[in-house]
C-alpha cells in the first residue's frame, strides 16, 4: 500500500495554513460537487477558515476573473482544489485585513496540507501577480454570473446597482423569542447580562445581534427560548393572522421557522400540519418542535400531490415555495454559483403546482400566505399572477410592511435594507361559498 500524502496533523501544519486549507477544500466542494456551505461548514472549524469560505463566495466571479489573467493554462480538473486555494488567497489580498505577505506565505505553505508541495511555486506567482494587479475596477455586476446581474437589472432598473452591492454585505444575526416559554423583555434582559449587545427588531419577537454567535452561546437555546430566523422572514404571523381554534397547513416546512412563529403567535390553533418531502427535514421539523416546546403534525410528503391529505380543510395555508435563493445571497453567497438562468423555468413549474395543490386544502374563506426568498419577479409576481388567473375563486389581498415595497400581487423586501434578505409575500383569500 502506498504512504498517505502527509496531512495537516501529521505535519503539524499552523493554524493560518490548516485554515487556507480546511477553506480551499469546503469551497472546491461547492465549486465542483454543487454543495451548499451548510452541507461544508463543518468542515471549517475556526472562524478565520469561514471567513476565507464565505469571503471567497462573495467575490467568486471577480476574483476567478483576475486569477484567470494570471495562469497561462487552466488547472486540470484533478487539481480545482489548487484553484480554489488560489481564490481564498485572492481574497485575502483584495478584501481582508491579513497583511499580503503573510496571506502568501501561508497560502503557499497551504499547498503541502492539500499534498501538493509541487505547486507552491505556481501558487506563489499567481498570488503575487494578483497583489500587483491594483489597476483595474469593478462595478457591482461583475461579482455575479451575467444571468443573475442581468435579471436584477431587469426587475429593479433603478436600484439594481444597490441591490447587487447589498447582496454582497454580511447579514445580521436575527433571533426570534419563543414567548410561549420567555418575554421578549426579560430575554432582552438576559442578553444584555450575558454581555451579548443586541437591538430591537420589527417586531416585539426580533432581537437583532450587533455581533453573530454560534447558536450554542445563545442563551436558553437548547430549553427552546430562541431561534435565528432573519427579520424579513417573521411576518407571517403578521400577515396569516391566525386565530384560536383554525387549522393551519405548512407546505414545504423545514426548517421550520415561520411554521413555529405562527405557533408562537397563536398557540391556541386547533391544529398545525407540515408537509416536507425531505426524510431528513422532517426529522428536523420533529427535533425543532420538541425543542420549541410545540406540537405539529409532521408528515413526509411530496405537496405537489395531495396524497398526503385526508380532506379535511384547513383554515391558513403557508406555502413557503422552494426557489432559487436569490434573495438570501448575504448568507449564502454560493446560490450564484450553484444556480443558473435555466432553474428559475423549472423552479416557476414547482411554484404553481404547489399553488395549485395547497389551494385544494383550503376551506372558502380561508387564507393562504405565499413567500420566497427570491429577488426574480419570475418567482414571486409572475407566480401569483398566473395563478389568479388560472384560479376563480382566488383574491389577491393587499399587504402593507414596514419595509419593503409593494408590488403588483405581494410584498418586496430587499437586502437594502439592512435588517432584512430579500423576501417576497403574496396574501391570497379563498372566496367564500355563496349559500
Amino acid at each position: 500500500m502506498a504512504t498517505p500524502r502527509s496531512s495537516p496533523r501529521a505535519r503539524n501544519l499552523s493554524a493560518p495554513e490548516s485554515d487556507r486549507a480546511a477553506a480551499a477544500r469546503a469551497l472546491n466542494q461547492i465549486v465542483t460537487k454543487h454543495r451548499t456551505s451548510d452541507q461544508v461548514i463543518a468542515s471549517v472549524a475556526t472562524p478565520l477558515g469561514r471567513d476565507m469560505l464565505f469571503g471567497s463566495l462573495r467575490y467568486y466571479c471577480v476574483l476567478a476573473a483576475i486569477i484567470s489573467d494570471h495562469l497561462e493554462r487552466p488547472l486540470r480538473q484533478k487539481d480545482q482544489d489548487l484553484w480554489c486555494l488560489m481564490i481564498v488567497g485572492a481574497y485575502q489580498l483584495r478584501h481582508s485585513r491579513v497583511p499580503d505577505h503573510a496571506a502568501i506565505h501561508a497560502t503557499v505553505q497551504a499547498c503541502s496540507a492539500l499534498g501538493k508541495r509541487w505547486a507552491r511555486s505556481l501558487v506563489n506567482a499567481v498570488l503575487r501577480a494578483v497583489q500587483r494587479d491594483t489597476e483595474r475596477s469593478f462595478d457591482s455586476a461583475d461579482y455575479y454570473p451575467h444571468w443573475f446581474s442581468a435579471r436584477v437589472a431587469q426587475d429593479y432598473p433603478d436600484q439594481a446597482a444597490d441591490v447587487l452591492a447589498a447582496c454582497l454585505e454580511r447579514a445580521p444575526q436575527t433571533l426570534r423569542i419563543n414567548v410561549c416559554r420567555v418575554d421578549p423583555d426579560e430575554f432582552a434582559q438576559r442578553l444584555a447580562e450575558t454581555g451579548i449587545a443586541s437591538r430591537p427588531g420589527f417586531i416585539p419577537s426580533q432581537r437583532v445581534l450587533t455581533e453573530p454567535l454560534p447558536i450554542e452561546q445563545l442563551p436558553g437555546y437548547d430549553s427552546g427560548l430562541v431561534s435565528v430566523q432573519d427579520a424579513g422572514a417573521g411576518f407571517a404571523p403578521q400577515l396569516l393572522n391566525p386565530q384560536p381554534g383554525q387549522r393551519l397547513l405548512d407546505t414545504c416546512a423545514a426548517p421550520g421557522g415561520k411554521l413555529f412563529h405562527l405557533l408562537e403567535a397563536c398557540p391556541e390553533l386547533a391544529a398545525a400540519t407540515a408537509v416536507e418531502i425531505a426524510p431528513a427535514r422532517t426529522q428536523h421539523l420533529v427535533d425543532e418542535a420538541a425543542r420549541l416546546g410545540h406540537t405539529a403534525r409532521v408528515i413526509t410528503a411530496d405537496a405537489t400531490t395531495l396524497e398526503w391529505w385526508d380532506g379535511e380543510l384547513f383554515d391558513l395555508v403557508l406555502v413557503d415555495a422552494p426557489c432559487s435563493g436569490s434573495g438570501t445571497l448575504r448568507r449564502h453567497p454560493e446560490m450564484k454559483l450553484l444556480r443558473s438562468a435555466a432553474d428559475i423555468a423549472s423552479y416557476q413549474s414547482l411554484q404553481q403546482a404547489l399553488l395549485q395543490s395547497a389551494w385544494q386544502t383550503l376551506r372558502p374563506g380561508g387564507s393562504l400566505l405565499y413567500c420566497t426568498c427570491s429577488l426574480f419577479v419570475a418567482e414571486n409576481d409572475d407566480v401569483i399572477s398566473e395563478f389568479l388567473a388560472q384560479t376563480s375563486d382566488a383574491q389577491m389581498q393587499a399587504i402593507s410592511l414596514p419595509t419593503g415595497r409593494a408590488t403588483k400581487y405581494g410584498w418586496q423586501l430587499l437586502p437594502t435594507e439592512p435588517r432584512t434578505d430579500g423576501f417576497y409575500y403574496a396574501l391570497l383569500n379563498k372566496a367564500a361559498t355563496k349559500d
